[in-house]
This record gives structure tokens, C-alpha cells and sequence, in this order.
């Protein structure tokens, strides 16, 4: 950093704001949540999410992609996509359940803690990969927004089911694709988080069974273009 230019500096620091929003947002999620405040909470990690979006690619598009920018994500993610959750689905769903509860708050932390640690061993700061293993942590969260908007639509043990097949999922080595520049598959992705935005707006059954049928698409979009991209490389 000390022997960076002042414009290398500026560009530098630009991706490491938008990974302090993200943590800054996830706190005031979980400041929120406490105080019983569950759809602004939700809202705040919505935030994190799309920020989340963001800061690897401007930190590519710059050219300033650092170990320490992905360290820094990291933590971010642990905070906003690990704790926040857990802590909002304890607070909105799981506190009936008693100490049962409190296990399955826990357990999601702590999968989506081990999920970021093993990504941070085998991913490489300064580029994207084509796929990722297990549920991404961001995903993840997703999930617990949508149970926190559907909480009186849905009983407390089945809530706290979901929430520990998101838990495995995400510690889980299933194949999830990334986004891949222009592709189908960051088409069908980018149409992915529209359909959430729906979740959000109109937290019901349709919407929610719409977005988890389009995550399904997805993969299928993604197996097929994997496909044609082994084909390529083999005839290469």
C-alpha cells in the first residue's frame, strides 16, 4: 500500500468502501433485528447483498485485486451474510423453539463461517472462477430473508428445517455456478436476482416457488454451458 500512487490509492480504495458499506449494513441489520424492526432488517441485508456484488468486480475492472481485498470480503460476508441472518432468524422465527432455537441460529452461523473459510483456502484473489462449492453465503441469507417476510405464513419447525438444509448446503460441495461476463449463465443469474426483488416486494408462496424454480434453471443453463465449454476445450 506504501508504495502505491496517489491515483492507485484512490483506485484501490474505492472497492474496500463498497466492502465497508457491506459490513456497515449488516450491522445496522442486526441493530434493527434487536430492536424488532424485521422487514427494515431484511432491507439492510438486501443492501449487503447487492454491495456485495459489487466490490470484486470494480476491484477487477480497476485492477487493484488484492489478498487483502479478499481477506477484507471475507470478513464482511461473515458478518453480513453469517451472523445478520442468524442473529434476525433468532430474533423473528426461532426464539419459540427455546434452546432449540438457539442450536440452529448457531449451527447456520457456523456453516457459513466454514463455507467462507474454505473459500478463502482455494479461491484466487485476482480472478473469478466458473463455479463455486456449496450454497454461496450471500444465498444463503437470501433464504433467511425470505423465511423472516413469510414468517406468518409458515410454522416455526418447518422454518428451522429449511434453515438447516441451507446450512448443509452451504458447507456442502455442490457445484453452484458464478457469474461468468457475458454468458446465459449471467443472464439467468441477473434474472435470478430479479425474481428475489420479487420475493421481497411480494413475500409469498408464488413468488418464492417462481424464484426457487428459476434457481433450477440455473443449473440447467449452467451443466449445459459447462458442457459446450469441455467440448471446446477438448477439440481445441
Amino acid at each position: 500500500m506504501d508504495m502505491l500512487s496517489p491515483d492507485s490509492r484512490l483506485r484501490w480504495l474505492a472497492p474496500n468502501l463498497i466492502t465497508a458499506a457491506n459490513i456497515t449494513a449488516g450491522f445496522l441489520s442486526m441493530l434493527a433485528a434487536a430492536e424488532g424492526q424485521f422487514e427494515r432488517s431484511v432491507y439492510l441485508l438486501l443492501l449487503a447483498v447487492l454491495l456485495d456484488l459489487f466490490d470484486g468486480k470494480v476491484a477487477r475492472r480497476l485492477n487493484v485485486t488484492s489478498r487483502f481485498g479478499q481477506e477484507l470480503d471475507s470478513f464482511s460476508d461473515s458478518l453480513s451474510f453469517c451472523a445478520a441472518p442468524a442473529f434476525l432468524a433468532h430474533r423473528a422465527i426461532l426464539q419459540s423453539l427455546g434452546t432449540i432455537g438457539v442450536l440452529v441460529a448457531v449451527t447456520y452461523l457456523l456453516t457459513g463461517v466454514l463455507r467462507l473459510a474454505r473459500f478463502n483456502l482455494t479461491a484466487d484473489a485476482h480472478s473469478k472462477a466458473r463455479s463455486t462449492n456449496g450454497v454461496p453465503t450471500p444465498v444463503g441469507a437470501g433464504y433467511v430473508m425470505a423465511l423472516v417476510l413469510m414468517r406468518d405464513q409458515i410454522s416455526v419447525p418447518v422454518a428451522a428445517l429449511v434453515l438447516l438444509v441451507v446450512a448443509g448446503l452451504m458447507v456442502s460441495h455442490l457445484p453452484l455456478p458464478e457469474f461468468r461476463g457475458k454468458s446465459t449463465v449471467t443472464v439467468a443469474l441477473l434474472v435470478g436476482i430479479l425474481n428475489y426483488f420479487a420475493v421481497v416486494v411480494w413475500p409469498n408462496w408464488y413468488t418464492v416457488g417462481w424464484w426457487n424454480f428459476w434457481n433450477v434453471v440455473i443449473l440447467l443453463v449452467a451443466r449445459g454451458e459447462d458442457r459446450r465449454f469441455q467440448e471446446a476445450g477438448s477439440t481445441s
